[in-house]
């Protein structure tokens, strides 16, 4: 019987569905755990397999006891007598923390064409040499403690970090933390270090405690959990795996039959309610320190002139918020010039060094005046000022010197010059006749006049230099401007270095030396003259602008951040 051609058309689009629906009809979801019998120092693997069809990886619903992390997707394809079967495969790696029988779903997992709800079974037994713990917690976890229960705002605090391990269980030696910080409040990062370990038994058994250790400081008042999650990695024996025929511990052995395993820690909850630094009782020369501290002071040298300038240095040491504190001030005398002061570098950590420079105007200058330093004692929680001086200084007074005028005195040398004519003699005898030359000689051309006239042009600007050195010689302040844009560009070279190392403080320092040098010479100041509103009543046309930079460059330099994300940008 022979098929029409649109009778076979009409039935292809059958014959496809009907394939379609076979291959539906053979596609299946499994899932499986292997092996389904483990210890509590063992791990399994959970995978659910996509046969003959597509699909994604499911969440797996928590299983209290269980770890489920998922690891990753393989596929594929085996040919059989000619039958094709795919697989697509979603692997989970489940670590447990107590002992007992677990049922993992059921979870509900589709693929194109159908779904299907699936489960598996897993066991967890004690480990053979382990007679009594029922979970991880009893074979190992953590503790944090605190130096301080109720610390102040940026006041140090120490965080100690106890890691127990109980003894024969192996670890790799590396500490992982994982969250459970405060996510704000806190001043920098923790930076955790491994402080010594030892041994210490807990009813009757033995334990291995590493202890990590840190400083914390806090920004803010108010109350602080800290609850780490400490990771691990527990070296256990490798899972067994076929032998393909092989019976001897060389195969055995060769490649090792251990692996590490990560376990994340039971932690207790600590809080460290800070305590905001009190307002009552606060004295005026309060700079912001918070801690324990001693002070010191000198001042020298002690005998100058006036105008000549005098160093007053200041050392703060001691426990606490070492770099957040400001420099004691100086009380103002109107016959002592105070210059901003400055930080200098120091290789010990818990101490401050200051020094400003002042300058005595006149000879009655007698004394440094006292410099008193507060700060707020955390031992016992009050307000402590420890004052250093006066410091007796001799300062002499420097008499008007009037201008002084060299002449130039004359030569009154006159060289006698005696002609005799018969020492005359002639070389050459006379030609008899003379004739005249049609070319004109070397020495009466155009070029020589240009020769002649070097000396006169040399001289004439000889004598400019000389009249515009003695013009600034007279006149300081017209030398000093002139020297401004010069004197500051170094500095500027100096800023643009320490924008491109993104270094801030050296940055500012920069800047700020290039304003002083360059409004000192431009304005005829006195480096310590060099000021916001000396500056701006001198230059009101830019007194919006020199407020913004004066002001940036000051609140930079003493460590107030704007709070910008890009602090390049406002550098540049």
């Amino acid at each position: 019987m022979k098929l029409e051609i649109g009778n076979v058309k009409r039935l292809l689009p059958l014959v496809g569905s009907l394939l379609v629906a076979a291959n539906i009809f053979a596609a299946d979801v499994q899932m499986s755990v292997e092996p389904q019998l483990i210890s509590l120092l063992d791990k399994a693997e959970l995978k659910i397999e996509f046969i003959d069809t597509k699909g994604d990886a499911v969440d797996i619903p928590e299983v209290e006891g269980l770890d489920i992390r998922y690891q990753g997707q393989s596929s594929s394809v085996n040919i059989v007598n000619f039958k094709r079967t795919s697989k697509i495969t979603h692997t989970y790696l489940v670590t447990p923390t107590k002992v007992g029988d677990y049922t993992i779903g059921p979870v509900t997992c589709k693929y194109r064409g159908g779904k299907k709800t699936v489960s598996a079974k897993l066991r967890v037994i004690k480990p053979e040499d382990d007679k009594a713990a029922q979970q991880i917690s009893e074979i190992m976890f953590s503790r944090i403690s605190s130096d301080r229960t109720a610390p102040y705002v940026h006041e140090p605090f120490g965080l100690d970090l106890e890691v127990y391990i109980r003894d024969g269980v192996q670890i790799d030696g590396n500490f992982s933390l994982r969250g459970g910080m405060p996510e704000s409040g806190m001043e920098g990062e923790l930076d955790w270090k491994v402080a010594g370990q030892r041994r210490k038994a807990i009813n009757g058994t033995i334990f291995n405690v590493y202890t990590l250790r840190t400083t914390a400081k806090t920004l803010t008042a108010g109350s602080f959990v800290f609850q780490p999650q400490v990771q691990v990695n527990m070296v256990v024996p490798r899972q067994k795996r076929r032998s393909y025929g092989f019976d001897d511990p060389f195969f055995g052995d060769f490649f090792g039959r251990q692996e590490t395993r990560p376990v994340v820690l039971s932690c207790n909850k600590l809080t460290v309610d800070v305590q905001p630094v009190p307002t009552v009782g606060r004295p005026a020369s309060y700079t912001g320190g918070i801690g324990v501290f001693d002070f010191d002071a000198e001042a020298g040298p002690k005998q100058v002139k006036a105008g000549e300038p005098i160093t007053v240095r200041m050392r703060i040491s001691g426990k606490g918020n070492i770099s957040q504190i400001t420099p004691p001030a100086l009380a103002k005398d109107p016959d002592l010039k105070l210059y901003e002061p400055r930080i200098l570098a120091t290789q010990n950590p818990d101490e401050v060094v200051f020094e400003q420079v002042v300058i005595p105007k006149s000879d009655r200058i007698k004394e440094i005046p006292p410099i008193s330093f507060s700060y707020f004692n955390t031992k016992t929680s009050d307000f402590r000022t420890i004052t250093k001086g006066p410091f007796p200084v001799t300062v002499e007074s420097v008499p008007q010197q009037a201008a002084q005028v060299i002449a130039s005195v004359q030569n009154t040398l006159h060289p006698e010059t005696k002609v005799l004519g018969r020492d005359i003699v002639y070389l050459k005898p006379p030609p008899k006749v003379w004739e005249k030359s049609g070319d004109t000689p070397w020495y009466a051309g155009k070029p020589l006049y240009g020769i002649l006239a070097l000396p006169a042009l040399l001289l004439i600007g000889l004598a400019g230099m000389e009249r515009r050195r003695n013009a600034l010689a007279n006149d300081v302040a017209r030398a000093r401007r002139q020297k401004a844009p010069r004197s500051a560009h170094k500095n500027v070279q100096r800023a643009e270095q320490a924008l491109r190392k993104k270094d801030e403080a050296a940055f500012y320092e920069a800047v700020h030396d290039a304003l002083v040098d360059y409004f000192g010479h431009r304005l005829n100041l006195a480096p310590g003259e060099v000021s916001l509103p000396v500056v701006s009543a001198r230059i009101p046309r830019l007194a919006e602008a020199l407020e913004t930079l004066f002001a940036t460059t000051e609140q930079r330099r003493y460590g107030i951040h704007s709070g910008s994300e890009k602090p390049k940008a406002e550098m540049k």
